[in-house]
Parts: C-alpha cells; sequence; structure tokens
C-alpha cells in the first residue's frame, strides 16, 4: 500500500515538474512556443524511456554476471569436494572418516544453498547431454546405461558444471 502511495506521490511530483518546465519554455519561447514544446517534450519522452531501458539492461546484464560468477566459483571449488571424497575413501581410521564426512556434508550443505545438486548418474541410460563417457564395459544386462561413476557431475539451476565422468554398459 505504502509501494503504491509513494509511486503516486512521484507520478504527481513528476506531473508538476513537466507543468513547470513547460511554462517556462513557452515563456521564453513566445508565440511558436507550443511547437517548440511539443518537439522538446516528444525529445523528453524519448530520454526518459531510453533511461528506462538503459536500467532494465543493467539489471539483466548484472543478474547474469552474478549468475556466471557464482557458477565459476563452484566450478573452481568442486575439485576441492573431489580431493575430500578421495580422503574420507582412503582413511582406515573410522572416527577421522567420521569427521571427514562431516565436513564433506557440511561442503555440501554450502554448494546446496547455491542450487548445487549431484547430477544422479548410476543405473540410469546413459545421456551425452549430461555424462561423459570414458570407457565401456560389456554387461548387455545393462545395456546402454551407466554402470559407474569415476568422477561425479554436479548441477546448478538446469546448467551443467561439470558432466559426471561415467563407464557405460554395451
Amino acid at each position: 500500500m505504502a509501494e503504491k502511495k509513494n509511486k503516486t506521490e512521484k507520478k504527481k511530483a513528476a506531473e508538476a515538474e513537466v507543468a513547470e518546465a513547460k511554462e517556462a519554455v513557452l515563456e521564453s519561447l513566445g508565440q511558436d512556443g507550443n511547437a517548440a514544446y511539443a518537439e522538446l517534450f516528444a525529445k523528453y519522452v524519448r530520454l526518459q524511456a531510453d533511461f528506462e531501458n538503459y536500467k532494465k539492461r543493467n539489471r539483466e546484464t548484472a543478474a547474469v554476471m552474478y549468475e556466471e560468477g557464482v557458477a565459476d566459483v563452484v566450478s573452481d571449488v568442486l575439485p576441492t569436494l573431489d580431493y575430500l571424497e578421495m580422503a574420507i575413501e582412503s582413511q582406515k581410521d573410522e572416527t577421522f572418516k567420521k569427521g571427514l564426512e562431516l565436513v564433506k556434508k557440511a561442503f555440501l550443505d554450502a554448494l546446496g544453498k547455491y542450487g548445487v545438486e549431484e547430477i544422479e548418474a548410476l543405473g540410469k541410460e546413459f545421456d551425452p547431454n549430461f555424462h561423459e563417457a570414458a570407457m565401456n564395459k560389456d554387461d548387455p544386462e545393462n545395456a546402454g546405461k551407466v554402470v559407474q561413476i569415476l568422477k561425479k557431475g554436479y548441477i546448478r539451476n538446469g546448467k551443467v558444471l561439470r558432466h559426471p565422468l561415467v563407464v557405460v554398459a554395451q
């Protein structure tokens, strides 16, 4: 409600400014003032429209740049997550392994806040848009399906950040 009232007040103030400007222009231009005023007013309206378009483009550009920046940072951090997973797999001490798993969970939760999700690949049909085949394996029972994941893949807001590296059954 307050926002609507604020817009109305701004519109009235702008209309008052235009009326004052019109009077000033007409006084300074004399008899031919109406034609000159009409020309200046048309330029003013075009300038306002151009400025609104400029602001809209800038907002859109800023949003795209933010999204690309987040995607770049996340892509640069993913190898660290891979190293953490390798450390968990190689750890023999169960207590230390649980600690590393908690760190990994916190890491994944932080990435999840930015819309990053792991691409589920194991047992799924191979899709070259989402998977990167590294090898083929003879397994007629699962032909065309992903049977092993060599490197996990991640997606953010429908855009693949990194394709999972997979083994596909033939």
